[in-house]
C-alpha cells in the first residue's frame, strides 16, 4: 500500500512542471509527503531500538520535528523570520495544549477524579 504512495512524489513534480492547476499540485505534493513521513518514522524507530532509551528518545524528538525544521530553515533562507517565529510559537503552544488536553481527557474517561502527584511527576524513568 505504501509503495504506491511513492509514485505521488514524481507525479507532484510532473504536475508542477506541466500543469497549470496550482491547487492540484499542492494537494498531490502534500499527499506525497505521507509515504516519506512513514519511511522516516520507521527508520527513526529502528535506530531508536538499537541506540537505547535515552539516545532513542532524543532521536525520536529530533526527527519528530524534522518537517518543521526543514521548512523553518527554508523560510529563514528566504528572509521570512516572522513566519518562523510564529511557526515555532504555534508548534510549542499546540504541543502543550494537545498533549496536556489529551492526557486530561484520557484520564478523565478512565478515572472520575484526577489528582496530581508531584513526586511521580518529578521522578525520571
Amino acid at each position: 500500500m505504501w509503495r504506491a504512495g511513492w509514485l505521488l512524489l514524481p507525479a507532484a513534480w510532473l504536475l508542477h512542471r506541466f500543469a497549470a492547476n496550482d491547487a492540484l499540485v499542492f494537494f498531490v505534493a502534500c499527499a506525497s509527503l505521507v509515504p516519506l513521513a512513514k519511511a522516516m518514522g520507521d527508520a527513526t524507530e529502528g535506530l531508536a531500538e538499537r541506540m537505547g532509551p535515552t539516545a532513542g528518545s532524543l532521536l525520536n524528538a529530533t526527527f519528530g520535528n524534522a518537517a518543521e525544521l526543514i521548512l523553518g530553515i527554508a523560510a529563514l533562507r528566504h528572509g521570512h523570520v516572522d513566519l518562523v517565529k510564529g511557526s515555532i510559537t504555534g508548534s510549542i503552544l499546540a504541543n502543550l495544549l494537545l498533549v496536556g488536553g489529551g492526557s486530561i481527557v484520557t484520564g478523565g474517561i478512565r478515572f472520575p477524579r484526577l489528582r496530581f502527584n508531584r513526586l511521580a511527576a518529578s521522578s525520571s524513568v
